[in-house]
């Protein structure tokens, strides 16, 4: 009798840090065609047809299988709601550092982590042990926190800020909702497989800035890393991402496509899938020009107390669990609502 190992989520962050550690990042190519599929969901978004689904599902699966990443197009997110957000994300990094602070992740005098300003050099998101060359401003909610429980701007600071964000963070919230039944169909699973796994869904929004630096040297934008979510919908306004290659064993540069999105699958839906879907390794570099860059990842997840067991069509009796059944709060090892 197969026993499925034990889930330790202290000992799992100590592994992915040791991991990326020993990655080696100092080669990295340009993409070719391919390396990084495009999948256009425009079809099957406005037609709802059962055969755009399946068309669309045997592209992400291969993306999935493959690559972990893929250009997603088509999506309906609205150009201008995307625009006005990265003008209030470069509004927000604009603003004095004093007022910015004044949202502190993490603060003493704030009841909810995690949300709020990060500063420059931080050490958090993923946890490393230099400082990450990018600020950020993050929100967060679940089946118990709103957007009431993050910190906001003052309205006389930034006056659009708070409504415009919101209007993004649930666009893309709605986005992800609708991708579940592609991801569903990929796994040879019924459209409404991860239904009940997403009825209140855990979502993070980063909205990061990454200055100008002169040359890259030994220190990053975002460290080398792979994301704990099921999947990660990324905006950026310039190239700066960088993923390894499995089909080539290599690191390539992303392209930035306007009003496109980069998605990923994480290291909890490579889990839940029996590590039949990739959980990419990649990196965010500074701009080495004169201008700064911006990008707007949005981490989704199922809801935080929700169970993941292994998807049945990724395991069998040639092919048991290779993991536990597990909460999304369980695999960070948080008590709800931190």
């Amino acid at each position: 009798m197969t026993t499925t190992p034990k889930f330790d989520s202290i000992e799992k962050e100590r592994q992915l840090k040791a991991e990326s550690e020993s990655w080696d990042t100092t080669v990295v190519h340009d993409a070719e065609d391919g390396d990084i599929p495009i999948i256009d969901v425009s079809d099957y978004f406005v037609s709802g047809d059962k055969s755009a689904l399946e068309s669309v599902a045997r592209q992400l699966k291969a993306a999935c299988e493959e690559t972990g990443f893929f250009t997603l197009t088509g999506h309906g997110i609205p150009t201008a709601l995307m625009d006005a957000t990265f003008e209030q994300n470069r509004q927000f990094h604009a603003m004095d550092t004093d007022d910015k602070r004044m949202m502190l992740m993490d603060r003493a005098d704030w009841p909810v982590g995690g949300v709020g300003y990060l500063p420059l050099k931080n050490r958090k998101l993923p946890s490393r042990d230099k400082g990450n060359i990018n600020e950020a401003f993050i929100i967060k909610c679940d089946n118990v926190l709103g957007m009431d429980d993050n910190q906001w701007p003052e309205k006389n600071l930034l006056p659009e800020f708070r409504d415009t964000v919101q209007s993004y963070a649930k666009s893309i919230r709605l986005l992800a909702l609708r991708m579940l039944p592609i991801y569903a169909v990929a796994l040879d699973m019924p459209e409404d497989f991860f239904s009940d796994g997403f009825d209140k869904p855990l979502y993070r929004l980063r909205m990061s800035h990454y200055p100008p630096v002169e040359g890259q040297g030994s220190e990053f934008g975002i460290a080398p890393h792979v994301d704990t979510s099921f999947c990660t919908i990324l905006a950026q306004d310039q190239p700066g991402l960088s993923i390894f290659s499995e089909r080539r064993q290599c690191w390539v540069n992303a392209p930035a496509i306007k009003h496109a999105f980069i998605v990923n699958s994480g290291e909890l839906l490579k889990q839940w899938t029996n590590d039949r879907f990739i959980s990419v390794k990649h990196f965010a570099n500074n701009n080495t020009g004169k201008t700064s860059r911006y990008s707007i990842p949005f981490f989704f997840n199922a809801n935080p107390t929700y169970k993941m067991t292994c998807v049945p069509s990724c395991c069998g009796p040639d092919n048991p669990p290779k993991y536990p059944p597990i909460s999304y709060a369980e695999s960070q090892g948080v008590v709800q609502g931190e």
